[in-house]
């Protein structure tokens, strides 16, 4: 059974949330939270913990950096920040502290749902109207507070199939010596394909290079699948 938490200061807010996440997921148990404080007991009280869904008016002035304080407190749930209005680059921040996810009060229902889906997977899930590099069609249609940056490439054109393989596990948010041991290459080896990696995608860190990774796994443009594939070649490490 999963277990949600619901850490919102508006109580409408939060029963609509939970409606729409107990329709898809039924045998889910939710928790509710209605300010810092309450939200901190829980995390320290309750056991097994799985999601926590975190308004950020809720965290304040405290910024990203309160992930730690949340960790501290439940090292092993998931936590994903719940705004309207946010830039890209905000939310960048956030999952570069650790958040595992962003969730606009503007998506709709099936969308909430297949983000809390995916961080419940252990990917990290930012909304596709948010990032800088979703279709023209869906670039057209404006969605209230979600402000994009511009300038990044969703082509994986020019990536090698070892650099596909590496940016598919960026997206599951390896490290390099996981990424390394994953793909059975040096941890050398690695920093050099993630590197080649945000060069072609022209992104300015592995966060943004994951997210990017993220939405061409929902366009097929890259395949989960395709590292499992068996290749030609040595299998050990490379130095």
């Amino acid at each position: 059974m999963v277990r949600i938490l619901v850490a919102d200061e508006h109580a409408l807010y939060r029963t609509g949330l939970r409606v729409v996440l107990l329709a898809a997921l039924p045998d889910a148990e939710f928790l509710e939270a209605t300010d810092l404080d309450s939200l901190m007991r829980n995390l320290m009280e309750e056991p097994h913990i799985h999601l926590a869904l975190v308004g950020m008016s809720l965290i304040g002035s405290a910024g990203p950096n309160i992930i730690w304080d949340f960790k501290r407190a439940s090292a092993l749930t998931r936590y994903v920040v719940i705004s309207t209005d946010a830039s890209f680059d905000q939310v960048l921040h956030y999952i570069a502290e650790g958040f595992h996810g962003f969730i606009s009060t503007l998506q709709r229902d099936d969308e909430i749902v297949e983000s809390v889906r995916d961080v419940l997977a252990g990917r990290l899930s930012i909304p596709r109207d948010l990032t800088p590099f979703s279709s023209a069609s869906e670039n057209s249609r404006p969605r209230g507070g979600l402000q994009r940056r511009s300038g990044l490439q969703q082509s994986t054109l020019g990536l090698t199939p070892r650099q596909k393989d590496v940016l598919t596990l960026l997206a599951e948010g390896l490290s390099n010596r996981e990424i390394a041991q994953a793909l059975h290459i040096a941890e050398p080896t690695t920093k050099i394909h993630v590197s080649g990696v945000m060069r072609v995608l022209n992104v300015r860190n592995r966060t943004e290079a994951a997210v990017l990774a993220r939405d061409m796994i929902r366009t097929s443009e890259i395949d989960p699948e395709a590292r499992r594939k068996p290749r030609q070649g040595r299998t050990k490490p490379r130095q």
